[in-house]
């Protein structure tokens, strides 16, 4: 996946060549990723090209973002909370 991130799109024999991993460990898992919708393939003469769908993968980082916000807005409401219950008495 990196490669296809970095390099853009490619054919599994470029995606293969000095991996030491064979094409069929490469399709699996170039099908695995279609399946979830990160990537797709075209034919272009004898070759499949695939390519990734940064996507699915933008959406699930915008969600992630929102929810780490969130999450920090809570821990911040709890830190004062623990905060204010730790002052001495008569002092606020």
């Amino acid at each position: 996946m990196t490669r296809l991130c970095r390099d853009g799109p490619q054919s599994i024999a470029r995606l293969t060549a000095g991996r030491g991993v064979t094409r069929q460990t490469v399709t699996k898992h170039l099908h695995v990723l279609a399946q979830a919708g990160l990537a797709h393939s075209s034919q272009i003469g004898r070759e499949r090209i695939w390519e990734l769908e940064p996507r699915p993968l933008l959406t699930a980082r915008e969600y992630l973002s929102q929810i780490s916000t969130q999450w920090d807005e809570a821990l911040a409401r709890l830190q004062r909370f623990v905060e204010r219950e730790e002052e001495p008495p008569g002092q606020v």
